[in-house]
């Protein structure tokens, strides 16, 4: 039976827990990510810190930046144990940083991608466009759009720290609109000159060959086209002006911290009975050890994978549902013949009162 395989409609559904994905990552001199024996080398590169820091090594509040392309994460230094599961997520010190912005949870940084997908299990979606094809949506690039639950989840497990940028002001706003356009015009200028002198040079370069051509025909003389001899030179259209693409969004260079825990413009699912449920059933899957993304193409919440999504097809198409609320039948079996269709199994998720989660397998079976 495969990784993860659940029992057949009417049983419980049994997953299996898988090994545990944290192995030790350099975030710099002194401080490592760790639940092997020993740590890795020193060396530069980032990775969220899970491992308890001793009471010795604890250092300052860390002023938050805004995450750049190559995010500097601050820990403490010192000699610790290694530490596994919930103990490895007991250090609530700043790790990896998620840009939250509107409800979108973002992730910026190629390495924090990376550390995310790699030693977390958190592998979100990526949402821009690339530099060397950026008119384009086969394939695409950073930022990273995490998922609310598993922004939710990295920030109450201390492997990242949720911050959100002050919004723009409306007056600082149409001031660089201004100067954008400024600039265009600018150029436009800019360009129109040259073309002008390149121009004028072909001219004076076909002058002795125009010459050359009329005495050769000996035929009257002619008027002078425009353009040519002196004449007036033709207007250069704005449709014909190079246009600079930008592939970078400048941002702010600080960030404060957001509170998931409270509603706000920035993170509107604090309070929300969905997001609850939903989230308490990513979490359990994932402590589980399978990993997760959006299962909306399949009609579902999440699609359930053994491994890296980049290496395994999805096992489970998960459903979140409340205990006691109705199922209509006729849901019940489309959803279960869609699984089908698509070789996955419809698993019915119900967190109970008492914290664990109940799954049931559905899946659709030939008459005899």
């Amino acid at each position: 039976m495969p990784r993860g395989d659940a029992a057949q409609v009417g049983k419980e559904a049994v997953l299996r827990p898988a090994k545990w994905r944290c192995r030790g990552y350099s975030v710099g001199k002194g401080a490592w990510l760790g639940c092997d024996s020993s740590p890795p080398s020193p060396g530069g590169g980032i990775g969220a810190r899970l491992c308890q820091e001793s009471s010795e090594g604890a250092g300052p509040e860390p002023v938050l930046r805004r995450p750049e392309e190559r995010l500097d994460t601050w820990a403490p230094a010192g000699p610790e144990e290694p530490q596994t599961g919930a103990a490895a997520a007991a250090e609530p010190g700043p790790m990896l940083v998620v840009e939250v912005k509107a409800g979108q949870p973002l992730v910026w940084g190629a390495e924090v991608a990376q550390t995310l997908r790699e030693r977390l299990g958190v592998g979100g979606r990526p949402v821009g466009s690339l530099a060397r094809g950026p008119r384009q949506n086969a394939r695409l690039g950073l930022p990273l759009l995490l998922l609310p639950e598993e922004a939710r989840l990295l920030a109450e497990i201390g492997a990242a720290r949720l911050v959100t940028a002050p919004r723009t002001d409306t007056r600082q706003q149409a001031q660089a609109v201004a100067a954008y356009h400024q600039e265009l015009e600018s150029g436009f200028r800019e360009q129109r000159a040259l073309a002008e002198e390149a121009r004028r040079r072909r001219l004076e370069d076909l002058a002795q060959h125009i010459a050359e051509g009329r005495a050769r025909k000996q035929r009257a003389p002619r008027e002078v086209e425009q353009g040519e001899e002196g004449g007036p030179q033709p207007p250069f259209p704005e449709t014909a002006m190079l246009v600079q693409l930008p592939t970078a969004c400048p941002r702010p260079t600080w960030a404060r911290p957001l509170d998931w825990h409270q509603p706000s413009p920035d993170w509107p699912y604090a309070g929300d009975p969905r997001h609850e449920l939903r989230y308490r059933v990513y979490k359990d899957l994932w402590e589980r050890g399978y990993f997760l993304t959006s299962g909306g193409k399949f009609g579902g919440d999440f699609l359930v994978y053994p491994g890296d999504p980049l290496r395994f097809h999805a096992h489970f198409v998960a459903q979140c549902c409340t205990p006691g609320d109705p199922l209509p039948l006729p849901d019940l079996v489309s959803a279960g013949r869609l699984g089908t269709n698509v070789r996955k199994t419809l698993l019915l998720c119900s967190p109970l009162p008492d914290g664990s989660v109940a799954y049931t397998s559905l899946q659709w079976a030939g008459l005899p």
